[in-house]
């Protein structure tokens, strides 16, 4: 990619806002904003935004001291998509130009930070992600968790449209315009709903391949369980799809039922193997209903991306965050 390691343009934006979401990272998250670059070539200032997610050890106050330019609380354990959804209100409240998800844990180094905005400098995308495993993989790093980051950046890429290596990841760039029409269903994981719903929006999103480190005896907050993550990952992509794509979704959906009733009629009248009218009826009426839904929920899910989209117009206007601020 041209311009991945340099600013090519003399753009300069006002404020970055990194947003760290944490619980119980009393230990790492300290240094990981002493880490955070204050100064940016194409920034002019650089904030950084904690939100923690009912943390009951002292990383709040570690964060504070460290140097947090804003911390916010949830009062109780959310879950990570909850606290980025936060996060986002927040930096859009703080007049955020950019914003960089940034991991407590130091998984990322945070000097990173300068160079996954470069693309979004150089107007070539509104969304970057940090690609993982591209070029050197961390020692001891389980074998499951990579084929099964394959295995959904691939299903994710196929439901888009477009390749991405790693659709997992949590360390990501945003422009303002993106920040502002993020939709996302999910109470679970937020990370491969969001490539869908800006992807489907036309925003432009790429990949930059950054350095990943791995500690073998820290576990996973979100991974505590493969086959527990699969499914919720799994079935995030889905409803993503019924949600972002109704209309699409039940469409094909109905289109099967049809199709199989319309079979199922052929199979009688050539006397291949007879079938009840009930039956065939029934899959063509559910095909048509399921359609019906779709159109219903299309129109739902558009009015629904109206108003939050006017909301969160509203919080950049007013800059009303008070209700969120539990320092």
């Amino acid at each position: 990619m041209n311009g991945e390691n340099e600013i090519m343009n003399n753009s300069t934006y006002e404020k970055l806002v990194v947003l760290i979401h944490a619980f119980n990272e009393e230990e790492l998250i300290g240094k990981t904003i002493d880490d955070i670059p204050r100064k940016i070539l194409g920034i002019k200032t650089v904030e950084v935004l904690v939100v923690d997610d009912g943390s009951s050890d002292k990383t709040v106050e570690i964060a504070m001291n460290a140097g947090a330019d804003k911390v916010v609380s949830l009062g109780k354990n959310m879950g990570v998509a909850s606290a980025f959804m936060t996060g986002v209100r927040n930096a859009i409240s703080m007049k955020a130009d950019l914003v960089v998800t940034l991991d407590a844990d130091g998984q990322f180094p945070p000097k990173q930070v300068s160079e996954i905005i470069i693309p979004i400098l150089n107007n070539q995308y509104d969304m970057v992600s940090g690609a993982r495993f591209t070029k050197d993989i961390p020692k001891d790093y389980p074998k499951t968790k990579l084929i099964g980051n394959k295995l959904f950046s691939k299903m994710v890429s196929m439901v888009v449209g477009q390749k991405f290596q790693d659709t997992q990841t949590g360390f990501r760039a945003y422009n303002r315009s993106a920040l502002l029409n993020i939709s996302i269903i999910s109470e679970y994981n937020f990370a491969q709903e969001v490539v869908i719903d800006l992807t489907f929006k036309k925003f432009r999103l790429g990949e930059i391949p950054v350095k990943v480190l791995f500690d073998k005896n820290r576990k996973s907050r979100i991974v505590r369980n493969i086959f527990s993550y699969s499914s919720k990952a799994l079935s995030t992509i889905i409803r993503s799809i019924f949600y972002h794509r109704p209309l699409m979704a039940f469409g094909l959906f109905g289109a099967f039922l049809c199709a199989g009733g319309i079979f199922a009629k052929l199979l009688t009248i050539s006397r291949t193997l007879p079938i009840s009218d009930s039956l065939e009826n029934g899959l063509i009426i559910l095909g048509i209903v399921s359609f019906m839904m779709g159109l219903l929920a299309n129109i739902v899910f558009k009015r629904q991306a109206f108003t939050e989209k006017d909301i969160r117009h509203y919080i950049e206007k007013f800059g009303n965050s008070d209700t969120e601020d539990r320092n």
